[in-house]
C-alpha cells in the first residue's frame, strides 16, 4: 500500500521501463490440441515443434519488452503471467517462460482472473516492486489452441497473441500510481443483472483506486477500457461523463485477446501516438467471476518494441 506521502505527492509505485508486444503472423501453424491420454508428460507437453502455444508467446513479448527496456535478465526477480488459456496447467506458463529465457531460480507464477487475469497480475507486480523488488517481468497471453482446455472451456476459441511489460523502482511521478481489484460473491446473472453487478463494481473500483492516485475522471487522458465487453463501458461511460474521444476501445482489434489486450493497447497508443510522456492512463478489466480491475498510470517514456 501507497504511504500517505506518496498518495498526497501521487508518487508512482513502480515504472514501466519497457513494453513488448507478440503478434505471430497467421502462417505460423498454431500446435494441435492435445487431451487426456495424448498428454503424456511434462517434458512432452510444450515443445517447439508443436507450433505457437500460449508459452512461446509469451516469451516473445517478453523478449520484446526486455529489449525495449534495456533490462537484463539478471535484474529480474519475478515473473507473472495472466492468461486464460494455459498450455498446461502444470508447470505454469511462467516457469515455461522462465526456463526458455533461461532466467536463473525467481519467483514465477500464473495469475488466472478471466478477462482481469492481467490487471491482477499488475496489481500483484507492483506490490512486490513496491517492496524492492528490482525488476519483475508481466506477462498478459492468450493462444487461440491451447494444449488442453480447462473445465467448462468447452473448446472456445480466442485470438493468440501477447504483451509484457519490465516494471521497475519508480523515481518519481512516472509510472503505475494505483492499483485495485475486486469481485462478488454473488454469481454471474443473466442478462441485465450480470451488467449491473459489473458496472457498479467497476464504478466502485474506479473510484478507488482514482483516490489511491490521489487523480479525479477528469484528470485522466485516456481510458483503457475492457475490449471483450464493449457495451459494458459505454454504459460505464455514460455514467462517468466520459467521452468517446478519451476511450480506447476496439474490440475487432483486441475483444478476443483478453488478457493480452489491456498492456497490447498500451502499447499500440504509445506507438501511435495518442499516449504521450506525462499523459495519465486508466486501464480497467471486467468478466466472469464476476470480477473487475483498475490500474492508473502516468506515461514516463519507457520503451516500446515488437517481437
Amino acid at each position: 500500500m501507497p504511504s500517505v506521502a506518496q498518495t498526497r505527492r501521487a508518487l508512482a509505485l513502480s515504472a514501466i521501463a519497457g513494453l513488448g508486444v507478440y503478434r505471430p503472423p497467421a502462417s505460423v501453424p498454431s500446435a494441435r490440441r492435445l487431451t487426456g491420454s495424448e498428454v503424456t508428460g511434462v517434458s512432452y507437453r510444450v515443445q517447439a515443434e508443436h507450433g505457437v502455444t500460449t508459452a512461446s508467446l509469451a516469451a516473445g513479448a517478453a523478449r520484446a519488452a526486455l529489449r525495449a527496456g534495456g533490462i537484463d535478465t539478471s535484474d529480474l526477480q519475478m515473473v507473472i503471467v495472466g492468461t486464460t488459456t494455459p498450455d498446461v496447467l502444470w508447470p505454469t506458463t511462467a516457469c515455461l517462460v522462465q526456463t526458455d529465457l533461461q532466467l536463473p531460480m525467481i519467483a514465477s507464477f500464473d495469475l488466472y482472473a478471466a478477462e482481469t487475469s492481467l490487471l491482477a497480475a499488475l496489481d500483484v507486480a507492483t506490490r512486490y516492486v513496491a517492496a524492492g523488488a528490482a525488476a519483475v517481468l508481466l506477462i498478459g497471453a492468450e493462444s487461440d489452441n491451447q494444449l488442453v482446455d480447462l473445465p467448462g472451456q468447452g473448446g472456445s476459441m480466442h485470438g493468440r497473441a501477447a504483451s509484457a511489460a519490465v516494471l521497475t523502482q519508480a523515481g518519481g511521478e512516472a509510472g503505475v500510481l494505483a492499483t485495485m481489484t475486486g469481485g462478488s460473491a454473488q454469481p454471474d446473472g443473466n442478462g441485465d443483472a450480470a451488467d449491473r453487478i459489473l458496472l457498479r463494481g467497476l464504478t466502485d473500483g474506479v473510484a478507488d483506486c482514482l483516490r489511491k492516485a490521489n487523480l479525479t475522471l477528469p484528470d485522466i487522458d485516456l481510458v483503457i477500457g475492457e475490449q471483450s465487453a464493449p457495451e459494458i463501458m459505454r454504459a460505464w461511460c455514460q455514467t462517468s461523463g466520459i467521452s468517446s474521444s478519451r476511450l480506447v476501445l476496439d474490440p475487432p482489434r483486441y475483444g478476443s485477446l483478453l488478457a493480452a489486450a489491456p498492456l497490447m493497447a498500451l502499447h499500440d497508443t504509445v506507438v501511435e501516438g495518442r499516449l504521450h510522456n506525462g499523459m495519465t492512463a486508466l486501464l480497467l478489466g471486467c468478466g466472469s467471476g464476476p470480477s473487475w480491475a483498475a490500474a492508473c498510470l502516468r506515461w514516463g517514456g519507457g520503451g516500446t518494441a515488437e517481437w
